[in-house]
């Protein structure tokens, strides 16, 4: 079994968390990438469950709705998917361990 630790710390933001996309002329610029694909989810959704609903009142066949249906359940299940992704951090604690070591010693010199 995993053994799990409690440990506080200091997350150093990451330079790629914001977004920006430069055209001619101007600039759109995102400042948290996954709150992004999070509204860019919830949009998706929407727009599938929209579908299904207006497949249902017309006269398609019902096969139609029920795919729209399940794209937007599918896109459901991906926004906490997104949040869990959100707050894991991965790291190699040997390479943080002498990663440490080394500022130790930068730091007596």
């Amino acid at each position: 079994m995993p053994k799990i630790e409690r440990k506080s710390h200091e997350v150093k933001a990451a330079l790629e968390e914001d977004i920006e996309i430069q055209g001619r002329r101007f600039r759109l610029y995102f400042q948290n990438r996954y709150t992004i694909l999070s509204l860019g989810v919830d949009l998706i959704t929407g727009i599938f469950y929209i579908l299904g609903s207006v497949a249902a009142l017309t006269p398609i066949p019902d096969r139609f709705g029920m795919y729209f249906y399940l794209i937007g359940s599918i896109f459901l299940t991906i926004r906490p998917i997104l949040r869990i992704l959100k707050n894991i951090f991965i790291y190699d604690s040997v390479k943080a361990e002498k990663n440490g070591s080394n500022s130790n010693t930068n730091e007596e010199n």
